[in-house]
């Protein structure tokens, strides 16, 4: 079993790798979104404002940041989970970010809450489904997510365009919770 200290240090390492990955992660998904966005909706539109371009700038920037994200904590958590497995399921809960943004897109919204409320509630549950098989813990994984809903309504472009108190936020939550889930994980395999 490893020492308290070890566990904070990943804590630590959690919140600055998150951090980074969500400012590097959306600077790199929104010029990729943008210009794809842009050069697709005026393909099929004849405009890179109409509702094709929304709809694929927001699906895009859902899904290229949770990739980043889920990525950058993977590999953190590889010692303790299959990086594919971690980056799997963050992937899916942006997927289903995504597909909601798409929606809201092609209906002609632009909504950057809805698309921040979609990606905070995908991944919260898609991550949950792999943390339930280490620790009983988990669900506060789950209620952490569910709860940083309305956060993520009150900030205007929170999940996307976050500003920085919401990343700190989110890093110093999530590296709580983490590491507080996975001592529950290593004590129930040293008890074994």
């Amino acid at each position: 079993m490893s020492s308290p200290r070890l566990d904070w240090v990943l804590g630590l390492l959690w919140g600055l790798v998150s951090m980074s990955a969500i400012f590097v992660g959306g600077v790199v998904s929104l010029y990729v979104s943008y210009f794809t966005a842009g050069q697709l909706g005026f393909a099929i539109e004849g405009t890179n404002e109409g509702a094709v371009g929304a709809a694929i700038f927001l699906a895009l920037m859902s899904l290229l940041l949770t990739a980043a994200v889920g990525a950058a904590q993977g590999w953190l958590l590889r010692q303790y989970l299959p990086l594919a497995q971690w980056l799997g399921v963050t992937v899916a809960g942006g997927a289903m970010g995504a597909t909601i943004a798409l929606g809201v897109g092609l209906l002609g919204g632009d909504s950057l809450d809805i698309a921040s409320v979609a990606v905070w509630a995908g991944t919260a549950i898609t991550q949950w489904f792999i943390l339930r098989r280490f620790s009983s813990r988990s669900i506060a994984w789950l209620i952490a997510g569910v709860a940083q809903i309305p956060i993520a309504l009150n900030q205007p472009n929170s999940m996307l365009f976050q500003p920085p108190i919401i990343i700190l936020v989110y890093s110093a939550v999530t590296a709580i919770l983490m590491v507080w889930i996975l001592q529950s994980a290593r004590m129930r395999l040293v008890k074994k």
